[in-house]
């Protein structure tokens, strides 16, 4: 009985729903890190880990199309995992963004002109100048500006990183020896 193997679209439909759970818990992680110090390890143990996270499903659909989906493929299936899951994260990040911590990318803003400020060779830099000119001015991004420009750095980064570990996840099959 042969089993139903699904598309490369379908695994990526159902697989992209706990990948982006995962990307939104790295994303409210990093939110709150400057709250509670330990979430910023968490932050950076699942931005570590996603690349591993994406093979485990390129390598998962690998073995159940018995080693017969192409690279293309599996690539394919990281940069949907990557999308639909960003976009899945993208909304709870957003939320958390409007409505829990609305002060958050202003405060990240004085929290860098604070170091900078501090630092003598940093002082009259222009880096610090054009921070304080967006706080005095009111241009800081919105929430949702923030939340499509990681949209975008995140599906582009996942996308080459899917390129890679698609390569991998492509090995070889070891199947048992089978004596008659």
């Amino acid at each position: 009985m042969e089993r139903d193997k699904k598309s490369i679209f379908q695994r990526a439909a159902e697989w992209g729903v706990p990948f982006g759970l995962y990307l939104a818990c790295g994303g409210i992680s990093y939110i709150y890190a400057d709250h509670f110090a330990p979430l910023s390890v968490l932050f950076f143990t699942i931005t570590l880990f996603a690349p591993v996270v994406t093979y485990y499903f390129q390598r998962r659909k690998f073995i159940e199309d018995d080693g017969f989906t192409e690279y293309a493929g599996l690539w394919m299936l990281g940069i949907m995992l990557y999308i639909l899951g960003t976009t899945l994260a993208s909304f709870f990040i957003y939320l958390v963004l409007e409505h829990l911590r609305p002060n958050f990318i202003y405060d990240q803003a004085q929290a860098a002109i604070k170091v900078y400020s501090s630092l003598p060779e940093m002082r009259d830099s222009e880096v610090l100048l054009v921070l304080k000119r967006m706080v005095n001015e009111k241009l800081l991004p919105s929430p949702i500006e923030m939340v499509f420009n990681v949209f975008w750095f995140v599906t582009f980064a996942g996308s080459v990183s899917s390129a890679i570990s698609a390569l991998i996840a492509q090995r070889s099959i070891k199947r048992p020896i089978r004596k008659n």
